[in-house]
């Protein structure tokens, strides 16, 4: 079926007549760098951004018919660095760094469009973000690196996506923050991932085939929050080698995926309160090598998915703080994660829309995940630790069902 459904779209892709097209060829042999520093002893709002990428290409199409080919290559190092002390803010704190070796967009309105992409990151992705706060009202603190991304969005359009990603590189995002005070809420995120497509489709068709291949070192993500006082606060890491995703509505959807990594992926979340917290503190790691998600609405669905992971996969998620209402810590690794899922009653004219999915899994490394919370009393306390090698998931039922 993979050869079959591999032909559909690239004889589409080849065959289907245009109106316009476009070609984007970028090279990138240095470094990109972004470095934001900010030291202020007080501020009513305060914010830091550093971005940082090698190549970068968007294109928006409104009811044309168009070809799209892009061919993106990333051979040095990516890196963004936010840093910021702030002594006092009565109002917010948002600190954020994100580090993408090949970025590419496309939003399509009308029409048919054929994209063909490639996307080769060969230099490590690292972000990293970090502050240091007295007080504030809320603070955020964010960091996401990534070797390739690439994401589509189609409404009223039929949209083909041919796309190739590979991910040599290391890829890093660490987010931390130490704040003595936080009126309301702490929040703390890294993301990182090695190779990450996305289309997400309303009143649209979708005909997709992905090959990603993920062969750097590791992919880490580390979210580190400390706050002396804060009514609430959560922590949230995530770490991927290869990921795509799709979103469809009122639309068929046909999709051909091959995942193959070899990187280590780890996830690591820490929260720690120094004193009593008054509302949720919670604290969530979630480690995969491969991923696949695809959900559509009220159409028929076809899903051929081969994923191979060879690195050890690691989630850990701690979490340390008295009182409050709520603690939780969760954390899960997968080595390989198939999700697809169709709504068989959302069809007004009474259509019942299928689920054809055909998938293989091989997960040759270690999966390990850990949760931790330690506390003398709160009102609710969670923990939850999942570690599975190969998940497929699959759903075709009604709303709520």
């Amino acid at each position: 079926m993979r050869a079959v459904l591999s032909l559909l779209v690239t004889t589409a892709l080849v065959s289907a007549p245009a109106a316009y097209a476009q070609s984007n060829t970028q090279y990138q042999g240095g470094d990109a760098t972004a470095v934001t520093d900010v030291e202020a002893g007080y501020a009513h709002d305060a914010g830091a951004t550093a971005v940082a990428s090698g190549n970068a290409v968007s294109t928006t199409q409104e009811d044309s018919d168009t070809d799209l080919t892009s061919t993106q290559h990333m051979d040095g190092d990516t890196t963004a660095g936010a840093n910021a002390t702030v002594w006092t803010a009565e109002g917010n704190v948002a600190i954020t760094s994100a580090a993408v070796a090949n970025g590419g967009t496309a939003v399509i309105s009308g029409g048919s469009s054929n994209i063909e992409a490639e996307q080769l990151g060969h230099g490590d992705a690292n972000a990293a973000t970090t502050l240091r706060n007295g007080y504030s009202y809320n603070a955020a603190v964010s960091a996401s690196a990534s070797s390739n991304t690439a994401a589509v969005s189609a409404e009223n359009a039929e949209v083909r996506v041919l796309m190739t990603q590979e991910s040599a590189g290391s890829v890093s995002a660490s987010a931390e923050m130490d704040a003595d005070i936080v009126e309301d809420q702490a929040v703390s995120g890294a993301i990182a991932s090695a190779n990450n497509l996305s289309i997400g489709g309303e009143t649209a068709t979708v005909l997709n085939a992905t090959r990603q291949n993920a062969t750097g070192a590791s992919v880490t993500a580390r979210s580190d929050l400390y706050a002396g006082y804060a009514t609430d606060a959560s922590g949230n890491a995530t770490a991927n080698a290869n990921s795509v995703t799709i979103d469809n509505q009122w639309g068929y959807v046909n999709a051909a995926i091959e995942q193959n990594a070899t990187s280590q992926v780890q996830a690591d979340s820490y929260v720690t309160l120094g004193n009593e917290f008054a509302g949720f503190a919670s604290a969530g790691a979630y480690g995969v090598g491969n991923q696949a998600t695809v959900a559509n609405v009220g159409s028929d669905t076809v899903l051929d998915v081969t994923q191979s992971n060879g690195g050890g996969v690691s989630a850990n998620a701690g979490l340390a703080g008295d009182g409050g209402g709520m603690a939780l810590a969760s954390s899960a690794a997968y080595g390989n994660s198939i999700t697809g899922a169709v709504c068989t009653s959302c069809d007004a004219s009474g259509a019942v829309p299928g689920l054809y999915a055909s998938s293989s899994q091989t997960n040759d490394g270690n999966v390990y995940s850990s949760s931790t919370i330690r506390t003398s009393g709160a009102g609710t306390v969670g923990a939850t630790s999942t570690a599975i090698g190969n998940a497929a998931t699959y759903s075709a039922r009604p709303p709520g069902g």
